[in-house]
């Protein structure tokens, strides 16, 4: 190439050069003359000098520069913005919710998708939640002429037939009457107190109108342990109550006169409770400091089924369990609550000389090369979960289309209260929490694993009912709601479904 021809080159790669630079510094004034685009300041920020109407015109790629004037936000003020990003209602409840034409003592419950909340500030309230809940007590017992009404039936009663009183200071005692709640008693939890029936419970003794035991004296009320005292037995009396005193002088002593008292009511052939199959079944809990907390979860079932319920020491048997196991014959069929921390192997040992034993617990010894880490809240998740064949025991619940109550771990008094719902309604096994405000993983965990799922419309069911116990102190609404979400329904064959199952998934036949 000539010297000639590179020389024209040059030239024209400098004009071309020259039109650029030109065309920038034209597109770079216009820019700064329509506000897109300006050099930054030393001084006040462009963004705070711009009238507040050209944020508001401000392109969607420009959303997160700062608005006029704004400050840092905090991590509330963040957290809020997520929560109302509309702004925070305000004004109060959205709608007073009146009680039924006639009911006056009846209160609302906050209810989601999958989600009811029984509510109560005390364990008397908490009682009372529940017996609202499962007793609608909205049909006469009599007719207009006087004659008994033929509308309260068997098996699925409008009423109570009777009454289980406990005071809420007594774990032990609590947990050893539940076995009274189950038919032919049909007689749930309220709580009293030593010195007298508060205003809550006895306006619901009221409203309940048990219809009294007629398999037993027609007893309208068992007085358990403190429950049983003058001042309640008054006032009973003065509201026209028949009622029967079940005390002892020891724990072991209670729970072996209670397992004589339901046996001779439930089975009066033999005296012993019986699943109508032969077989004879008994929960045993540890009485030592806050073991009784893993046996929680057996008064749930022991509502639903007619079960024994028995104590023992760490490392003993008392001589009132003995009896108890005895007047099974060999029989028996013995489920143990918690691990070797709680009831020795020598005990175990012991109590398989009277029938055949199980225990509950979260432990697998072909999945676990060592002991796992056991606590009230995995042995709940464990009874959930087991169904023994041979005693018709554990709920078998590893797919959806089931009800659940949940409790704090250390609200004993809601435990022992919401066992009703296990006894009629959604026969709900009993769960626990350790916190007010998270799920345990090993229980969220849980949840989503029985989530329903469905395969072509979410109208094929089923559908899965959480009962959560208490004060919003106790569990918190965002936990209620952190179980609605997990519980809801979702298509099993979505890309991102990993969680869930179907009914057929549960192991109880």
């Amino acid at each position: 190439m000539s010297k000639k021809g590179l020389d024209t080159s040059n030239r024209s790669g400098v004009l071309v050069g020259s039109v650029v630079v030109a065309a920038v510094v034209i597109i770079l004034v216009v820019l700064a003359l329509t506000g897109v685009f300006s050099p930054p300041s030393t001084n006040t920020p462009a963004a705070q000098k711009a009238p507040a109407q050209n944020n508001a015109k401000a392109p969607n790629n420009n959303a997160q520069v700062q608005a006029p004037n704004a400050q840092a936000q905090t991590p509330a003020q963040t957290s809020t913005q997520g929560m109302y990003p509309f702004g925070k209602p305000s004004g109060g409840v959205a709608i007073n919710v009146p009680p039924p034409p006639g009911q006056p003592t009846l209160s609302p419950t906050i209810a989601t998708k999958t989600t009811t909340r029984l509510y109560g500030e005390d364990p008397f309230e908490e009682a009372v939640s529940i017996t609202q809940h499962v007793w609608p007590a909205a049909r006469s017992l009599t007719t207009p002429s006087g004659k008994t009404s033929v509308a309260e039936n068997n098996n699925d009663p409008d009423r109570p037939w009777g009454l289980t009183l406990l005071t809420p200071d007594d774990p032990l005692t609590a947990i050893t009457a539940v076995p009274l709640i189950h038919f032919p008693n049909d007689a749930p939890v309220l709580y009293v107190t030593k010195d007298g029936i508060p205003e809550v419970t006895r306006n619901e003794i009221k409203r309940l109108g048990d219809t009294g035991i007629s398999r037993y004296h027609n007893v309208d009320a068992f007085l358990v342990g403190e429950a049983a005292n003058p001042a309640v037995e008054n006032q009973l009396k003065q509201m026209g109550l028949i009622t029967h005193e079940v005390t002892a002088d020891s724990t072991p002593e209670l729970a072996n006169k209670v397992d004589k008292l339901y046996g001779s009511i439930e089975n009066p052939d033999t005296g012993v409770p019986n699943m109508g199959n032969g077989s004879e079944n008994v929960m045993i809990g540890s009485m030592d400091g806050d073991s009784y907390q893993y046996l929680l979860p057996s008064t749930h079932w022991v509502s639903h089924m007619a079960t024994g319920l028995q104590w023992v020491h760490k490392d003993s048997v008392p001589q009132p369990t003995i009896d108890a196991l005895k007047r099974r014959d060999g029989m028996a069929r013995i489920y143990v609550f918690g691990g070797p921390d709680q009831i020795s192997s020598g005990v175990v040992k012991q109590l398989s000389e009277y029938g055949t034993v199980t225990r509950i617990t979260n432990n697998d010894i072909v999945a676990f090369n060592a002991n796992p880490k056991d606590t009230p809240i995995d042995t709940a998740l464990a009874f959930a979960k087991m169904y023994d064949p041979m005693g018709m025991v554990g709920w078998g619940i590893t797919g959806p289309g089931h009800g659940f109550t949940l409790v704090r771990q250390d609200d004993w008094q809601g435990a022992v209260a919401s066992a009703p719902l296990s006894h009629l309604g959604f026969h709900a096994p009993l769960l626990m929490t350790d916190s007010s405000t998270s799920l345990p993983s090993q229980l969220e965990g849980y949840y989503k694993s029985v989530a329903p799922t469905f395969l072509q419309s979410p109208a094929e069911g089923p559908y899965n009912m959480t009962y959560v116990i208490g004060s919003w102190d106790q569990i918190g609404w965002d936990q209620q709601a952190n179980i609605d979400y997990a519980s809801e329904m979702h298509e099993r064959y979505t890309w991102n479904s990993n969680t869930g199952s179907r009914y057929t998934d549960s192991g109880q036949p």
